[in-house]
């Protein structure tokens, strides 16, 4: 079986001095939990974000890259792939294919000739926005919540033009961050198959981060792929009430991480690791995940249902889901629902595999 995950975030944690390539017990992943699971395929994600990179962003995110590829010369056993031939022979080698993507586009600092060196770096797909509008495109978080603050309500021509860039050198465009205006505009001039990385379905839990039915049927319509995202505050809409009870019990402990760490990405670790152990027993069971799977399935059929985990990008998986070792909980969910191995394969990896090739020809 091919296993590809499509969301990580442990670049993060090795932007703060961590080593990711030894084994650890914090957090959902390092390179060594990665290897000793069963995932094939994980993307790890380039995320800048804040008043502190301004004018600083393109240098920052050429660090992600330059950590990562220092941690690969030092290792043997994952590689940074950059094409479908990579990704297939890593497997044949059995080999973690890790390639790089990016979550918001600051690093482009609204140049075109920076989105052109990402994709020299190998970029493996772009999602235009975090929850951040940028001046040329507008993010879902800003579009529901800041709308009179957005300075492009959807794609500008400068974000136009970063699209068909995006489509003319086999980078995937990814969808899960950004505003329903800004979809609708890529929907309406993608020449290639984009993706949802690591979003849910609003249907069932409606969270602005999810995708609405008809942004499900475009995304099939497209050839593309949604990889659903386990987050319980996006797969359970009982979950936010719970988890805000759950918090109270430890803001003291919570304030104190805080005073210890003076980098806010310090502290919003620091925090998840914390929260990653307390926040289980209220977390919804797996079933309720593969709900969501379900849903997408039903929808718009099996063939365009994959997995985007968000490891080490949100403080709490379902339960008894605890990091990556676990990552095939999905499966033995899938099967006690009866799905066929054949199915279970297209959910897991399958599917990745068929938007990556018709991407790369």
């Amino acid at each position: 079986m091919f296993v590809a995950d499509l969301h990580n975030d442990v670049l993060q944690r090795a932007m703060i001095g961590e080593n990711i390539g030894i084994k650890t017990n914090q957090g959902h992943s390092d390179l060594i939990r990665l290897k000793e699971s069963c995932i094939d395929l994980e993307v790890f994600i380039v995320w800048i974000t804040g008043k502190k990179f301004i004018n600083k962003a393109f240098s920052r995110a050429n660090e992600f890259y330059d950590k990562l590829e220092k941690l690969e010369k030092e290792n043997n056993y994952f590689k940074i792939t950059k094409s479908f031939n990579d990704i297939i022979n890593a497997k044949k080698n059995n080999i973690l294919a890790t390639p790089i993507s990016m979550e918001g586009g600051e690093a482009l600092e609204e140049t075109i000739e920076n989105l052109y060196h990402f994709i020299e770096r190998g970029l493996f797909y772009f999602g235009p926005t975090w929850n951040h509008s940028l001046s040329w495109v507008s993010s879902s978080y800003d579009e529901v919540y800041n709308k009179k603050n957005i300075q492009s309500l959807g794609l500008n021509k400068f974000g136009t033009e970063i699209i068909n860039v995006c489509n003319e050198n086999d980078v995937i465009v990814d969808v899960s961050h950004i505003g329903e205006k800004s979809f609708w505009d890529i929907a309406k001039i993608s020449s290639k198959p984009f993706i949802a990385s690591h979003s849910s379905v609003y249907k069932l839990c409606p969270h602005f981060r999810n995708l609405k039915d008809n942004q499900i049927l475009a995304i099939k319509k497209s050839g593309g792929l949604i990889g659903l995202n386990p987050y319980p505050f996006f797969i359970d809409k009982s979950f936010k009430e719970r988890e805000a009870k759950e918090r109270k019990k430890y803001l003291d402990e919570l304030n104190s991480i805080e005073r210890k760490y003076s980098n806010k990405t310090s502290q919003w670790i620091a925090k998840q690791h914390f929260l990653q152990k307390k926040l289980a027993n209220i977390c919804p069971s797996i079933e309720v995940f593969v709900d969501h799977i379900e849903y997408v399935i039903n929808k718009i059929g099996i063939d365009y249902v994959g997995v985007g985990s968000d490891y080490d990008g949100l403080d709490c998986l379902p339960n008894k889901w605890n990091d990556c070792l676990n990552h095939m909980i999905i499966q033995e969910s899938l099967e006690k629902r009866g799905y066929k191995n054949t199915e279970i394969e297209k959910i897991m990896g399958k599917n990745t595999l068929r938007v990556l090739e018709e991407i790369d020809n």
